[in-house]
This record gives C-alpha cells, sequence and structure tokens, in this order.
C-alpha cells in the first residue's frame, strides 16, 4: 500500500520530540522496516533533507519569499500574480512578521493552514512534487513554483505542511545524522550490530538511499555484493598520526612517502567517457576542473577508472606549485575558463581504486602504485628533485620508497623548505580503507614540542552573545565540538572566542542563527551550555597552544578513551579559529576523538623528550 504522507509526519513529529540517539535511530528503523522498497531510498534522502543523495546536490533551500507566497496563495485562493499590489504587499507583511514571531517556516505554515484536514496525498506524491519543483528553472519558474507548491500545500495536513515547508526551505532538522541513519538502516536490516556492515557499504558508495534499497531487496548479505561504481563517490581512506620518521619506520617498516599536498584532493570518475569529479567532502565539481576532465578523456577513452589525486594550481610562467590561498581560487561557478588560463591544474594522482569494472581498494598499496605509474607516467625522484612537479595536466605523485628513519627525515625537511605541510607514509601492503582511519597511511607534520602543531577541525554546535562590544555583533564565542565516530555524537572540547575579524564574527553570528534549534541536538554531548544550541553543521578550522585534561568538557570523557575510570575529557588551551567555515568539510569530517587522544599522546611525549634533553645538556 505505501505511506501516506500524514503517517510519515506522524514518525518526523516523534522524531522531533526524541532526545536520545538510539531512540531516534529505533523511531526510524521501525519506519524502514514498514516502508515499501520503493518507498526506502525516498525517505531516507528526506531525513537527509535532500531529493538524491548528497553529492548529487545539496537541499532545496528555497527561499523564504516562495514559501510566503505560496501561502499567500492558499490563504486568498487566488494566483498571487492576480493579487493587487496593495493586497500582495499587505499578505506579504502579514506573513513575514508571522514567519519572524514563530522562527520556523513549519509553524507558519501548520499556522496557516490550520484549518485543512486530512492529507489525501501518499508520501510518493509528494515526493515527486518536491523533485518536480526542484527541476523548474529559465523564465517564469518563480511563478511556476509558487504556483506548485500552493497547490500542494492546499492538499496537505497541518502537520504534513509543518514538515513540507521545513524540507523546501532546507530546515528540516529532524536531528538524525548520517550515522543515525546508518544506525537505523541496521536495525531495519535484523540489528544495530550490523551497523558495521552498513557503514561499510556506505563508504564504498555514499548514497544511503542506495543501501537502504539492497537492505530491502536482499537483507544486510545482499550489502557484501557492493563494490565501487564510476559515478558513486568512495568516502575517502584517512591518516593517523605519528611524530617522527623513527616511529613510522618502527610502525610499519619499508614504506612509501609522498608529499603531503596543499591543494584539492580529487577523486576522478570516468565510465564510457564521461568524467565526474568530487571533493574531499563528495562535493560534485566536475565543471571548475576542465582541463582535469579533457585530460583524463585522453588517458581513459571509453575505459572505465576511479583513481585519486591533489590537483595543484601552477604558476604558468615559472612551472611552481602555487600556495593553498592562490589554488582555492579555481574552486569556482563562473568564469572558470578564465581563471583555468589564468592558473592552471596539475592533478598528481596518488591512487587508484578501480579500473576495468574491477575493484583494486583491496588490493595492496605496492600493486595499486605500480598500475598508477604504469597509467600516468612514473616520475622518478632523488630527495635534491623534490620541487621539480611532473608534466602535463596529469602526473603520477611524488614519491619515495624506503625503510631507513633518515631518509625520511631528511625528505620531510625537504617538502617543509617547499612549503608544503608534511609527509604520508603509505604501509605497502595496505589496503584502501574507505572512510577509515588506521596504520596504512601515517601524516607526519612539522612539530613544536610541548604545543599542538597541527590544526583542528572542529563543528560548531552553539554560541555566546558575550558582552560589550561583541553583544552589539550577536556573537561573543562559540562551543565547539570534535566527532565521536564510534558513537555518531559530538562532544565538547573548546569554548572559543578569537581568531576573526568584526565583520566575519557577524557573518557567522547570521549563519548561525539559521541553525539555531531549542533544545540541545541529540548527536551533541555537553556538560557547557551555551546561550543558544545549533545544529552540528558548521565546521572551522582552530588551532590552539596545548591540550589538556578538562573536567568541563565530553570530548574523550568515558568509553574508550577515558583511563582508570577518570571523568575527564579533554580541552584545548588558549584556542582560536584560523579559518572561517569550511564549506569544503562536513560535520562527518572533523577531528575525531582518537586523533585529539593521540596527539595528546604525541604532546606528552615530546614535552618528555625535551626535558629529558635539557637535564642531559651540560650549562653554558
Amino acid at each position: 500500500m505505501g505511506f501516506s504522507v500524514d503517517e510519515v509526519s506522524e514518525e518526523f513529529l516523534k522524531m522531533e520530540g526524541t532526545k536520545g540517539r538510539t531512540e531516534l535511530a529505533g523511531i526510524l528503523g521501525n519506519l524502514f522496516i514498514r516502508c515499501d522498497e520503493e518507498e526506502i531510498s525516498p525517505l531516507v534522502y528526506v531525513v537527509q533533507g535532500q531529493l538524491s543523495p548528497p553529492f548529487l546536490g545539496g537541499p532545496m533551500g528555497m527561499a523564504s519569499r516562495l514559501l510566503i507566497r505560496s501561502l499567500s496563495e492558499v490563504k486568498t485562493q487566488k494566483p498571487f500574480s492576480e493579487l493587487s499590489p496593495e493586497e500582495a504587499k499587505r499578505m506579504e507583511k502579514s506573513l513575514d512578521v508571522m514567519l519572524a514571531h514563530y522562527g520556523d517556516p513549519g509553524a507558519l505554515a501548520q499556522e496557516v493552514l490550520s484549518r485543512n484536514g486530512p492529507s489525501k496525498l501518499s508520501f510518493l506524491e509528494v515526493f515527486r512534487i518536491l523533485e518536480r519543483l526542484s527541476r523548474m528553472e529559465g523564465e517564469g519558474s518563480q511563478l511556476d513554483k509558487v504556483g506548485e507548491l500552493a497547490s500542494l500545500f492546499s492538499r496537505l495536513s497541518p502537520l504534513s505542511a509543518r514538515f513540507v515547508a521545513r524540507f523546501v526551505m532546507g530546515k528540516l532538522r529532524l536531528g538524525a545524522g548520517d550515522s543515525t541513519i546508518i544506525e537505523a538502516l541496521a536495525v531495519s536490516g535484523g540489528g544495530r550490530n550490523a551497523k558495521t556492515i552498513v557503514e561499510k557499504a556506505y563508504n564504498i558508495c555514499s548514497d544511503l538511499g542506495l543501501v537502504g534499497t539492497k537492505i530491502k531487496q536482499g537483507g544486510l548479505e545482499s550489502l557484501s555484493s557492493l563494490t565501487p561504481s564510476p559515478g558513486f563517490p568512495i568516502r575517502v581512506a584517512l591518516c593517523e598520526r605519528l611524530s617522527s620518521g623513527e616511529e613510522i619506520i618502527a610502525k610499519i617498516g619499508r614504506c612509501a612517502i609522498e608529499s603531503k599536498y596543499d591543494g584539492f584532493r580529487c577523486q576522478i570518475h570516468i565510465i564510457s567517457g564521461k568524467v565526474e569529479i568530487f571533493s574531499r567532502n563528495l562535493d560534485l565539481m566536475t565543471s571548475m576542473f576542465p582541463e582535469i576532465v579533457r585530460a583524463t578523456k585522453e588517458i581513459f577513452g571509453n575505459r572505465s577508472a576511479i583513481f585519486e589525486g591533489e590537483a595543484l594550481g601552477i604558476d604558468p610562467e615559472s612551472g611552481t606549485y602555487q600556495p593553498f590561498q592562490v589554488t582555492i581560487t579555481r574552486k569556482r561557478k563562473h568564469n572558470v575558463l578564465e581563471k583555468s588560463m589564468e592558473i592552471p591544474l596539475r592533478l598528481l594522482v596518488f591512487d587508484l581504486l578501480f579500473l576495468d569494472g574491477v575493484s583494486w581498494m583491496d588490493r595492496p598499496f605496492i600493486e595499486r602504485r605500480a598500475e598508477v605509474e604504469a597509467i600516468f607516467g612514473a616520475e622518478q625522484f632523488a630527495i635534491e628533485d623534490v620541487e621539480r612537479p611532473p608534466q602535463g595536466v596529469i602526473g603520477s605523485s611524488r614519491l619515495i620508497f624506503t625503510g631507513d628513519a633518515s631518509e625520511v627525515n631528511e625528505f620531510f625537511e625537504e617538502v617543509l623548505e617547499e612549503g608544503f605541510e608534511g609527509i604520508i607514509a603509505k604501509r605497502l601492503d595496505g589496503n584502501y580503507t574507505a572512510g577509515s582511519r588506521n596504520f596504512n597511511w601515517i601524516k607526519l607534520k612539522k612539530s613544536y614540542q610541548g604545543k599542538v602543531s597541527d590544526t583542528l577541525d572542529l563543528v560548531i554546535i552553539g554560541y555566546f552573545l558575550g558582552k560589550g562590544q561583541r553583544l552589539k555583533l550577536g556573537i561573543g564565542a562559540i562551543l565547539a565540538a570534535v566527532r565521536d565516530r564510534e558513537s555518531g555524537t559530538f562532544p565538547s572540547i573548546a569554548r572559543i572566542g578569537s581568531g576573526l575579524t568584526e565583520e566575519k564574527w557577524m557573518m557567522l553570528a547570521e549563519m548561525l542563527r539559521e541553525s539555531v534549534v531549542p533544545d540541545r541536538p541529540v548527536d551533541v554531548v555537553s556538560d557547557i551550555v551555551p546561550d543558544f544550541w545549533v545544529l552540528p553543521r558548521f565546521v572551522v578550522t582552530v588551532r590552539a597552544d596545548e591540550i589538556s585534561r578538562s573536567t568541563m568538557h565530553a570530548c574523550g570523557r568515558g568509553g574508550a578513551f577515558s583511563s582508570g575510570g577518570q571523568m575527564e575529557g579533554y580541552a584545548l588551551r588558549f584556542p582560536r579559529m584560523v579559518s572561517f567555515v569550511r564549506a569544503d568539510k562536513k560535520p562527518e569530517d572533523a577531528t575525531e576523538v582518537s586523533e585529539i587522544v593521540s596527539l595528546f599522546d604525541l604532546q606528552r611525549n615530546l614535552s618528555r623528550r625535551s626535558s629529558e634533553e635539557k637535564t642531559s645538556s651540560p650549562l653554558e
């Protein structure tokens, strides 16, 4: 039979009132169990605030003006274009005031449509209407959208109108992130213990709707048949950290050492001559890099492949790499060709994940690297040639193989002199672990004794108004969190009130106001209560002087990262933002609790080593 839109809305209402993440996953999991096969992927996408997998586009994000005009049509029972200028202005002003009062487009729609009866539409019918709405573009499309949305509202119950209004504004706010949906899909397939199986499938295709459909069709067992497929981005492999060449060689032995480039991490897909390029956080950015598209077609023709590399800006005159601040200007939607001539790109390929219909992810790195060099050309680099880039638009990344810690350290110093961040060591027999962080890849960046050498990517979970001049800005500080991969939560780690200009603080306040929620989100863990809670959506890059133990913050408190049953967590000393909101990173890309613990241990070891060296040094 399928769900009516009102039945789904009732479940959404339950989710909205649920404070516990486990309970939230249970409600959603039961909804997935009861839905039909054709409903599962639309349901997953809607819970994500989407009409399709997130990598194919963002939420609808319709302007409030269109929503208000649609509600005006319903209220007056006349097309908005047929209202007199005075009547249209009066109606818009009235609804604007109501929207400001409620602070919620859903509450506004529910009030305007309070006299409507039950909906007669199915969930899928509403979904198809919203799909059609999203495709409307061109001259006259705005009026068409207003009319289509008004027609939909007129057939919805007040409760269903509440969630449709929020959805079209990009503010569904059910509190269910990807981790919760993964857990719910595990529940629908047989139990929470299956979460690892579901997550592995998701890491391969980045499409939870597809994962849900596979479970409906053949149960959890069917997920084992899910393999990489061009067009479906693979969630990127991540690095662990160590603090020296000696530690790296002790950990993984003879290995490959690559420069850690400071550009765009790209995942390139090609099948039947069609090329798609995805960013590190799986945004589609094919149109931004036409030279990489052309070069990929020239190399592969009609073959199929998925490979990864770093795109770096090149100075046309000197042929040297541009700094990241210059390279980042290539990320644009307009004037792409002009900018590509001004700042050409070179893609340095460092991994191969799929070729000619076969996954290469489980093959050892040494085999994947050999094939990379066979396809893109081998660049043999001596350490003294570290600054020399390969020729052509696409080439192999520079790399050395060594089991000698001194060679690792020497290569590392050369890379730093060149202006890059550091190096990445890769285990020769390691496979490609999508979406996971382990010691197959190890990052080494410049360290300072007793200091946090690396920047951290933190999620904003709330903000404070502040005092004095900051009160005028609308924000005084943010409450920031890391990601706990195991629990799917965001535990607090720092209150941050420095690093931005007044203009940026005001911009941040405006962005955060759009995500304010009345209570602590279910996936946030914090004893500190900010003036305003916000949905964990925005990521900022932060630097701090030190990581310390703390009874105030929840990061690392309890669970696998606590020691001796202590209730201490971890906190940052003197944190400051070094970036505005990162458009290229999602909450799932934030620094993890395990990384904080690792950095704390590195910091402690470096401090201990420094003290020992001072003690053993003769007095001058």
